[in-house]
């Protein structure tokens, strides 16, 4: 199915403005053509249907304009925006009304990047009339395409103070507030050009990605459904909602959809990786391996394809995960993923810097990826950049609000500060929708440790031991309040289960020596007292 192009962004009804009370001695020919032409989809069609109307040398006045916008608008949809603008001169000529062609004109300068000429045509029409909320997103693109995002949002924004429900303004202003990282703004535009353009499977689409960034994964799925009723069979639909099916955890669903795409499509290299994908989700690193050398004898510079070896090789060989991952990078540098999966190597490499230059890599590329901040973010805590740390974990929740995660990474970032009382913030937001989250509790009980509220604090860690038992971080800190209290027994019992349940926890493993060393010291003094 064609999908008519949002380029000529003029509603048919302004063409028809045009299209007044001709001279009586109009063509008809020329009248049945230009109806003819609005009728068909095909641009290059379209163009010979009103070539053959524009042979006709007596036409002149409105309706020689109206043949000269129509044919703009199917060069314009064709992407020939050279003769598009052309044809708007040649329209704006015979017309006393060129607004809407001057309009269509500079759009097309602006996507020809003639943004100078582009800013001279605009300026009179902006001048002439202050209300027109279509030069306001004109302008908007043009500082959008100058690298302006902040003032290009601005113009969008004022084009919606004058036209609140223009699907144009509201169109662009979202996906400008998608690019400067705020979904959860954006979602409320494409809220409403849902009610505007019900039947726009591409505004769904959109909303779709925006739910799929915020992690509400259950309205992403229904979204997508609705594109599959207004676009049967739309490859897009698929392999987007198989991402979806990923991020939810849903991975068994993704691979029983791609075996059925892949039957159909045994060529389609992206469905092919996607498949491996699910197998690595799966824990069948075997068969991912197997896939993904299918689609790179199909297609040896697919850049995914090599971004999902490294992911299958990430444990066992991170050399050559690197390698792999290096290689995606070489073939895509715009490749989001793959920078972000480098990262998490050099974080278990113990390399924070190196992670922290390919996570800032990643958040130019999607400044709408809470994941990437909220991950750049532990890099700066493992370098005691505290206040770089919560600046990056705070812009991870406005793409993820009330992501609880984040909120105790911030929480923990606030407390080694020393900021104690922004550290129990978060933790306390955390605990008002969690109220058994294990490790939010058990810091919770250190701050009421600092507080000198020992009480509460003994409260807090019994719980956070019963709500996650086989928790190291828990089991440590809980055997650091005994120890604290003079209990050394059984604050050795609680770091030695710690140190059982994670052999590579050094900090639990020192406090189990300090504990044993404290109790064998007490048990001397006891054995020689009189």
């Amino acid at each position: 199915m064609k999908r008519i192009s949002k380029l000529c962004f003029l509603s048919t009804a302004i063409v028809l403005a045009l299209l007044v009370v001709f001279p009586a001695h109009a063509s008809e020919k020329a009248l049945r053509l230009l109806k003819q032409a609005k009728s068909e989809e095909d641009p290059l069609r379209k163009i010979e249907i009103l070539d053959q109307a524009l042979e006709d040398h007596s036409l002149k006045g409105d309706l020689l304009s109206s043949l000269f916008l129509e044919r703009a608008f199917a060069y314009k949809a064709h992407k020939d925006c050279f003769r598009a603008i052309q044809d708007l001169d040649s329209s704006m000529a015979h017309s006393r009304k060129s607004s809407p062609a001057l309009l269509e004109k500079v759009h097309c300068l602006i996507l020809l990047d003639q943004l100078d000429e582009a800013n001279r045509v605009l300026e009179p029409v902006l001048f002439a009339g202050p209300g027109n909320a279509k030069a306001y997103v004109l302008k908007g693109m043009i500082y959008e395409k100058e690298g302006f995002l902040s003032k290009a949002e601005d113009e969008y924004a004022r084009a919606l103070q004058y036209e609140p429900n223009s699907i144009l303004a509201l169109d662009m202003h979202s996906k400008a507030l998608l690019k400067a990282g705020k979904p959860q703004q954006a979602l409320e535009d494409v809220n409403i050009l849902t009610k505007l353009s019900a039947k726009d499977p591409e505004i769904f689409m959109t909303r779709a990605r925006i739910h799929t960034k915020l992690k509400n994964y259950s309205a992403a799925l229904a979204d997508y459904a609705l594109v599959e009723n207004l676009l049967p069979g739309d490859d897009r639909v698929l392999k987007e909602k198989i991402l979806v099916y990923f991020r939810s955890d849903q991975a068994h669903k993704a691979l029983e959809a791609l075996s059925i795409a892949t039957k159909k499509r045994p060529d389609d290299v992206e469905l092919l990786v996607l498949q491996a994908r699910a197998y690595i989700l799966l824990k069948n690193a075997a068969n991912a391996q197997t896939v993904l050398k299918q689609a790179l004898k199909k297609n040896t510079a697919y850049a995914p394809a090599y971004l999902y070896q490294g992911l299958v090789l990430r444990t066992e060989d991170p050399d050559t995960a690197l390698a792999n991952l290096n290689r995606a990078l070489e073939l895509d540098g715009s490749l989001v993923d793959a920078y972000k999966e480098r990262a998490r190597i050099f974080i278990d490499l113990n390399e924070p810097v190196r992670a922290a230059s390919d996570l800032t890599m990643a958040s130019r590329l999607d400044p709408g990826d809470g994941e990437i901040f909220a991950l750049r973010g532990l890099t700066c805590m493992r370098r005691m950049l505290y206040d770089a740390a919560i600046a990056d974990f705070t812009r991870a929740l406005e793409c993820l609000p009330e992501d609880s995660r984040i909120l105790y990474d911030r929480a923990v970032t606030h407390f080694l500060k020393d900021d104690l009382q922004q550290s129990s913030a978060d933790v306390n937001r955390i605990l008002q929708t969690k109220p058994d989250a294990a490790r939010a509790l058990s810091l919770r009980g250190i701050l009421n440790v600092h507080f000198g509220n020992n009480v509460q604090a003994r409260a807090d860690f019994d719980k956070s031991v019963s709500v996650s038992p086989h928790d190291p971080v828990v089991r440590n800190n809980r055997g650091f309040f005994l120890f604290k209290m003079g209990d050394y027994r059984s604050a050795a019992a609680d770091f030695k289960r710690a140190s059982t349940l994670d052999p590579d926890y050094a900090t639990a493993r020192y406090n189990l020596g300090l504990a044993n060393s404290r109790e064998e010291s007490l048990n001397s003094r006891e054995q020689v007292s009189p």
